[in-house]
C-alpha cells in the first residue's frame, strides 16, 4: 500500500444510536476518570478519579444500569492509579498525596496498610503476581518495589537514560510470564527482573535458636525441624506453611539432640540431652512411648537414633548414655520403651602380617634377637590377634543404617565402625590411613571435634535405569502398522501435531536416560545408542494421544467403525495403560561408604574398609570442616555442607560405576554457593522436586532448587514456595537477603582437590597357573623350540662337587635343645683338647758290641740302599767320637775329652 492510499483511508465514526446494545452512562466521580479496569477474579470493575469525594469505586457491572449506591473510598486529592493482586487479594491505590494505600476488596472502612516513600506524585502502580510485589512509579521517573506482606521497600531505581523526545513515563505494565517490567514514554522500555535480592528485608528466620537437625518424611511430603530450644516444627514441603509444633517435648530445659523416622513415616523417635527417648505419632503429634532419662548433671545425651527391623520386631538403635549403643524394642504393647540388649564392643584386631623382602633377608647387618623372643619381621609374629573394646576408644558421633541390619557409625578418631544389628556385635572397623591408631581408653571425652572427626556417614548404592529393549520393540511393532494405516488419510495439520508430539515423547525419554550412558565401555555405549535410536523411532510413530509412551496391556485388535475406518479396541476392562516406569531395567552397583571429616575431606570407602578416594571442595574459604551430607535416590548427585555455610554439589554417578579407576574426572564439582552465614548442620534431598533443604545454626531452614543453587525460600515465610518447571524458564538465580556471594562454577584450572589411594585388589600368595594361561600366549601357536641335550654320563660332574662337611661331632652351648638354634649368624662352639703326637726319642748303641756294629745300620735308608762298604780307620775313629759326644749330651754329662786334646 502506498503513502497516498494510507492518507485516503476512510475513518469510521460509531453512532451510539445504531449499536446493538446501547451505551449506558452513569456518573460515579466528580472529576476526570483516570483509569478503569475490569477485575474478572472479583467480577467487578474499578475506577479512580482525582476527586476527593469519590476517589475510587469498586462495584459490579450491574450498578451501571441502576441508580443504587456503589462502594468506594474518599481520599484527599484523589487517586491517580490502582491495581489488584490476585494471589495476595489486595488492591493498591496511589495518587497526589504520594502514599500507596493497600485495601482489602471487601473492606473499605480503612486501609490494610500504607506505603510511604515517594517524594513526588504517583502516576502508576502494577503488581508482580509471582513474587507478590507492588511496583510504583512517580512523576520523577523513580520506581519503587514493595513487599506486600511486610509492607517494606525492597528496591529503588530510576530511569536515567537519555533519549530524544518526551522523557516522562506515562504508563507501565508487568509481564508475569517473562518477569520483566514494560514502561512507555516516547519509546517502549523493558526492565528485566534480576532478582538479586529476595522479596523481604528480613533475614530468613525459621526458629529462634540454632537448628539441631532436619528430617524429610517421604510418605507425607513434610519436613521436620528441631532447634536447641527444644521446639519441633512440622512443615509442608510444597508451600512452606507450618502444620504443627511441639514445645518442650522432653520436658523443661531438656534439649532434643537427635530424631529418626521409621519407614512408614508415622512414628517419630526423639532423643534428649538427659538420655531420654520418646516415640511420637507423627500424624497427630501425640506421645506414644517413653524411656525416661536420668536426672543427673552427667552428659547422657543421645547422639544417634535409627529404626531397624530385627526379626519380626520394630526396634530402635540408639547411641548415647556416655558412648553406649543399645537396642530398644518399639512394639505396639505398653507405654514404656524397654532396652532389648546392648551392643558388644569386643573386637579382635586382625594380625598385621608384613612379608619380608629378599633384601632384608640377605642383609648381613641385621641383628638377630635373643633366642626365645619373637621377631617383628617374622611372618609368624603377628599371628596373635589383639583384643580391644571399641567403644572405649571410639566416640560415636553419627549413625546410619544400611539395610537390612548393618549399622554404620562414624567416630571421633576418624574411623568407621560397622555393626551387625541382629548379633549386636562389631562387624568391621574401617581404619583411617596415615593416622596413628588410638586404642587407649579415653575417660575424659572432649566435646570439641578432633582433626579427623566424622560428622556424617552414608552408604551410596548407585542405580542406572533404562527402558527394556523388549518393551521398545513391542511398541515399535504395534505402532508401525498404525502409522502405515494412517499415512494415507492423515491431514497436514494432524501430521504437524503428531510431529510435535513425537519430539515431546522422544525428548522426555532422552532426558530420562541422558545421564545413564556409560561412556567407558564400548559395548554399553553401543547398546545405549541403539536404545536411543529405537526410542526415536518409537516417538516418531506415536500420535498426540500417546505423549507418555503408554500402551495397552493387551494387544488391541483393529475394528471397523461405521465410517469404515479402523479403530483400536482395548481388551482391558479397566482401560488402564502401561507405564514406561514399570518396564525399566535397573542396574545396581556395589555399595560405597562416604564419610565427612573435620579436616575438610570427603572420603569414599569400599565395604572391605579401604579408602578409595579423598576430595575437598573448591570454595571461597578453603579447609572448612564438612558437617552435613545428602544424596538423591539413585546416588547420581551428592550435596555437602561445611562449617562456613557453603553447599557444594557433586556428580558422582560415573565414579560409583567404576570406583577403582584412576580417572580424576569421574567426580565433578558442579557448583558451590553460600547458603548460610554459619555452620550447616543438616541436609535433605527431595527427589520429586529436585530440591535441597538445609538447616543451619543461624536458625533458618532454607530450600534450594536445581543444579545452580537457586534459592526458593525458607520455612516460615509469608509467600508460598514456587518451584521452577525447568532450568530454561527458571530465570535468574535468587539469593537470600543476607547472602551477597554469587555461586561458584569450577573450571579446569581451578577445581576440587582429589587424592586417589591405591587399593590392593588381590591376596598373597600369588601362584601363576601356566597351564591356564598357556592358550593365550603367543608361544602356544608357535613351534616348540628344541631343547638342549643333557649329558648322559653325570659321574664326571658329580665328582667335581665339593664333599659335604659333617659337623655333627661339634657341640654348641649357651642354650638347651628345647630353645632351638640360631642360624642367622656364626655361633661360638667349644672344641675339646686335641692330643698332639709325641716325637719318639732317638736311641744309640752304648755297649761295646753296639759300637762294633756296621755304620750303615745307623745311617737310615741312604746307607741301606748301597752295599756295605769298609770304612777307613780314621773315619771310624771320628764316628766313634761323635757318638760318644751325643750320648754324653743326652745324659746331661759334659762331653768326653779326646786323647789328643788331653795331651
Amino acid at each position: 500500500m502506498s503513502k497516498g492510499d494510507k492518507k485516503s483511508t476512510p475513518s469510521f465514526v460509531i453512532d451510539p444510536a445504531k449499536l446493538t446494545y446501547p451505551i449506558q452512562r452513569r456518573k460515579l466521580h466528580d472529576d476526570w476518570v483516570l483509569k478503569v479496569k475490569y477485575l474478572p477474579e472479583l467480577k467487578c470493575f474499578g475506577s479512580c478519579s482525582p476527586s476527593s469525594v469519590s476517589s475510587f469505586v469498586l462495584e459490579e457491572v450491574d450498578r451501571i444500569f441502576d441508580n443504587q449506591d456503589v462502594r468506594g473510598v474518599s481520599i484527599p486529592k484523589g487517586v491517580n492509579t490502582f491495581d489488584y493482586c490476585v494471589r495476595a487479594n489486595i488492591i493498591a491505590t496511589g495518587g497526589v498525596d504520594k502514599i500507596i494505600r493497600v485495601w482489602h476488596p471487601h473492606i473499605f472502612s480503612r486501609p490494610t496498610g500504607k506505603l510511604i516513600g515517594h517524594l513526588f506524585t504517583i502516576v502508576d502502580i502494577v503488581c508482580n503476581e509471582k513474587d507478590q510485589h507492588i511496583i510504583s512509579l512517580s512523576t520523577a521517573r523513580v520506581f519503587r518495589v514493595w513487599d506486600i506482606h511486610t509492607l517494606t521497600s525492597l528496591q529503588v531505581f530510576t530511569d536515567n537514560e537519555e533519549r530524544p523526545g518526551e522523557k516522562r513515563i506515562y504508563s507501565m505494565c508487568f509481564d508475569n510470564k517473562f518477569d520483566r517490567l514494560l514502561t512507555g514514554s516516547s519509546v517502549l522500555d523493558a526492565w528485566p527482573l534480576t532478582r538479586a535480592v529476595q522479596d523481604t528485608m528480613q533475614v530468613p528466620h525459621t526458629h529462634d535458636r540454632p537448628i539441631s537437625q532436619i528430617l524429610y518424611n517421604t510418605e507425607l511430603n513434610q519436613v521436620i525441624s528441631v532447634c536447641t530450644e527444644s521446639v519441633i516444627k512440622v512443615w509442608e514441603m510444597d508451600t512452606g506453611k507450618i502444620v504443627y509444633q511441639i514445645t518442650e517435648p522432653h520436658g523443661s530445659n531438656i534439649e532434643v539432640t537427635t530424631m529418626a523416622l521409621d519407614k512408614s513415616g508415622y512414628r517419630l523417635a526423639t532423643g534428649g540431652l538427659d538420655g531420654s527417648v520418646k516415640v511420637w505419632d507423627f500424624g497427630s503429634g501425640q506421645e506414644i512411648k517413653l524411656k525416661p532419662g536420668k536426672g543427673t548433671d552427667e552428659d547422657l545425651s543421645i547422639t544417634g537414633l535409627q529404626y531397624v527391623d530385627i526379626g519380626d520386631g520394630r526396634c530402635i538403635v540408639a547411641a548415647g548414655w556416655n558412648n553406649q549403643i543399645n537396642v530398644l524394642l518399639d512394639n505396639n504393647d505398653g507405654h514404656d520403651l524397654s532396652i532389648l540388649r546392648g551392643f558388644q564392643d569386643v573386637y579382635y584386631w586382625p594380625p598385621e602380617v608384613e612379608l619380608a623382602s629378599p633384601d632384608s633377608i640377605l642383609n648381613k647387618n641385621t641383628q638377630l634377637p635373643p633366642i626365645g623372643t619373637g621377631s617383628t619381621n617374622s611372618p609368624r609374629a603377628g599371628d596373635v590377634m589383639c583384643k580391644d573394646f571399641i567403644l572405649a576408644s571410639h566416640d560415636v558421633r553419627c549413625m546410619q543404617i544400611f539395610p537390612p541390619n548393618l549399622v554404620i557409625t562414624g567416630c571421633e578418631n576418624g574411623n568407621v565402625v560397622s555393626w551387625d544389628a541382629e548379633k549386636s556385635c562389631v562387624e568391621k572397623v574401617f581404619e583411617l590411613p596415615d593416622v596413628p591408631p588410638s586404642r587407649s581408653d579415653s575417660r575424659h571425652r572432649s566435646k570439641q571435634p578432633s582433626e579427623h572427626s566424622i560428622h556424617a556417614v552414608a552408604v551410596l548404592v548407585h542405580r542406572v535405569r533404562k527402558l527394556d529393549p523388549a518393551y521398545i520393540k513391542t511398541k515399535l511393532t504395534k505402532r508401525e502398522p498404525d502409522a502405515a494405516s494412517k499415512s494415507g488419510t492423515e491431514s497436514p495439520t494432524a501430521r504437524r501435531n503428531r510431529g510435535a508430539s513425537r519430539l515431546t515423547a522422544a525428548g522426555s525419554i532422552k532426558e530420562m536416560n541422558e545421564d545413564k550412558i556409560d561412556v567407558r565401555k564400548k559395548d554399553r555405549e553401543e547398546e545405549e545408542e541403539s536404545s536411543d535410536s529405537d526410542i526415536d523411532r518409537l516417538g516418531s510413530d506415536s500420535d498426540s494421544d500417546d505423549d507418555n509412551l503408554t500402551k495397552e496391556k493387551k494387544s488391541p485388535k483393529p475394528e471397523k467403525d461405521e465410517d469404515g475406518e479402523e479403530t483400536a479396541t482395548n481388551d482391558d476392562d479397566d482401560g488402564q495403560r502401561d507405564n514406561p516406569e514399570d518396564h525399566m531395567i535397573i542396574e545396581t552397583f556395589d555399595p560405597i561408604l562416604v564419610s565427612c571429616h573435620q579436616d575438610a575431606f570427603i572420603r569414599f570407602w569400599n565395604m572391605q574398609g579401604d579408602v578409595l578416594r579423598e576430595m575437598t571442595a573448591m570454595t571461597r574459604r578453603q579447609s572448612s570442616a564438612v558437617t552435613a551430607f545428602c544424596h538423591d535416590d539413585d546416588c547420581n548427585i551428592i550435596v555437602s555442607g561445611d562449617h562456613k555455610g557453603y553447599l557444594t554439589m557433586w556428580n558422582v554417578g560415573k565414579f560409583l560405576e567404576d570406583p577403582y579407576s584412576d580417572n580424576l574426572d569421574l567426580i565433578k564439582q558442579i557448583v558451590c554457593w553460600r547458603a548460610h552465614l554459619s555452620k550447616v548442620v543438616s541436609l535433605e534431598y527431595i527427589d520429586n522436586q529436585k530440591a535441597i533443604v538445609s538447616g543451619s545454626t543461624d536458625g533458618s531452614v532454607r530450600v534450594w532448587w536445581g543444579f545452580k543453587g537457586r534459592f526458593v525460600g525458607f520455612f516460615n515465610q509469608h509467600r508460598p514456595f514456587l518451584f521452577p518447571a525447568s532450568e530454561e524458564i527458571a530465570g535468574t538465580p535468587v539469593l537470600p537477603y543476607d547472602i551477597s556471594e554469587q555461586p561458584i562454577v569450577p573450571t579446569k584450572s581451578k577445581s576440587a582437590k582429589q587424592k586417589i589411594r591405591s587399593v590392593q585388589k588381590f591376596d598373597y600368595p600369588l601362584v601363576f597357573d601356566s597351564q591356564r594361561w598357556k592358550p593365550f600366549r603367543r608361544s602356544a601357536y608357535e613351534a616348540q623350540k628344541t631343547q638342549k641335550r643333557e649329558p648322559e654320563d653325570k659321574k664326571f660332574f658329580n665328582a667335581l662337587i665339593k664333599p659335604k662337611a659333617y659337623n655333627d661331632h661339634l657341640a654348641n652351648f649357651g642354650h638347651t635343645k628345647m630353645e632351638g638354634s640360631v642360624y642367622g649368624s656364626l655361633p661360638v662352639y667349644q672344641i675339646g683338647a686335641v692330643e698332639v703326637p709325641k716325637t719318639p726319642e732317638l736311641s744309640f748303641p752304648s755297649s761295646k758290641e753296639e759300637e762294633d756294629m756296621p755304620a750303615y745300620l745307623y745311617m737310615g735308608g741312604q746307607a741301606a740302599k748301597g752295599a756295605p762298604t769298609a770304612l777307613s780307620k780314621d773315619k771310624k775313629d771320628t764316628l766313634k767320637s761323635k757318638t760318644k759326644k751325643g750320648k754324653s749330651e743326652s745324659a746331661g754329662l759334659p762331653p768326653p775329652v779326646s786323647p789328643t786334646r788331653r795331651r
